[in-house]
């Protein structure tokens, strides 16, 4: 089984308006690592994920990615450093702060096509 053991796994993110949603992801942190005529890759340290210049309602709407890290204030206070309802014209924003939530403290924000992300302290 050795030879099958995976070396990392990254998602594929919609996005409505590409050059918006590129902007929002650099903006939270995240690094442009690699493109092709219609994706870029996006790492914030070794993590990441892929996002394409496609948009599909129901699949940026059924879209949910969970955000493992050791800080939730410390993201709390980078996103609100942001503004980013103003910055993203409200449809990037944070849904709620952080709270307890199955066993542990979390926040959700979404991105500039509703693809919902869950910051979980670990």
């Amino acid at each position: 089984m050795h030879r099958l053991r995976p070396k990392n796994v990254m998602a594929f993110l919609p996005s409505r308006d590409f050059q918006l949603s590129s902007r929002f992801y650099e903006d939270i942190g995240f690094t442009k690592t690699g493109a092709t005529d219609n994706a870029a890759q996006f790492m914030l340290d070794e993590y990441g994920f892929w996002l394409q210049d496609y948009y599909v309602e129901t699949w940026a709407a059924n879209t949910m990615l969970c955000l493992y890290v050791e800080d939730i204030q410390a993201w709390v206070r980078h996103l609100d450093s942001l503004d980013l309802p103003h910055r993203y014209g409200g449809v990037a924003k944070v849904l709620s702060p952080p709270h307890a939530q199955e066993g542990g403290i979390m926040m959700q924000f979404c991105d500039p096509a509703g693809v919902l992300w869950h910051v979980r302290e670990v």
